[in-house]
């Protein structure tokens, strides 16, 4: 799909830095791989870029902040929607978390060389939590809950992460979208 949007002018920068071909090779894609795709079959997506750490510990707060007022509609002290689907405890406090279900598509996260899907946030007294899919997470090992959580320290030492949303719910023709790939900055 990727190189079929290529020949359709999507990303001409991206496709002569990857020399217009990535089938049958082991070139990793990225974020913005990603919303050339998505936006060839009339996919509106935006791309999110934090360029560099905001806490002097290195670690990316104004990126889970971003996410969290995503997911909660910027109501973050709040349940993410009126369905409560049930209870998680974190084991290293003991607190006990509200689990919400929000009608949001999942985020595509990305650093360098790796992704993540976020599909939601935990909060609590200590702290906010992503939810995500990982790939390089082994499924046996931990307890279930942990193996989708991941720790604003988990940030530290890494320099940039962009992140990929759906932007909206309608689908336009592939005419109608950027052939050109842009992102927001933050901060």
């Amino acid at each position: 799909m990727l190189e079929l949007a290529w020949r359709d002018g999507f990303d001409t920068d991206g496709a002569e830095q990857l020399e217009h071909r990535v089938v049958g090779t082991k070139k990793w894609i990225g974020t913005t791989e990603i919303y050339c795709i998505l936006a060839h079959i009339g996919v509106r997506s935006s791309i999110v870029d934090f360029h560099c750490p905001t806490a002097p510990d290195g670690t990316h707060p104004a990126l889970f902040s971003w996410i969290t007022e995503y997911f909660t509609d910027g109501q973050p002290n709040t349940t993410c929607s009126s369905t409560l689907l049930g209870r998680s405890q974190s084991p290293e406090s003991g607190v006990t978390n509200k689990v919400g279900f929000v009608a949001k598509q999942p985020l595509y996260l990305q650093h360098q060389g790796h992704s993540r899907t976020v599909v939601g946030v935990e909060m609590s007294e200590v702290g906010t939590n992503l939810l995500v899919f990982d790939p390089d997470v082994d499924p046996g090992s931990g307890d279930r809950l942990s193996l989708f959580r991941f720790m604003l320290r988990s940030t530290r030492g890494v320099g940039q992460y962009q992140v990929l949303f759906i932007d909206g719910s309608e689908n336009s023709t592939n005419e109608a979208l950027s052939r050109v790939i842009a992102s927001r900055r933050i901060p």
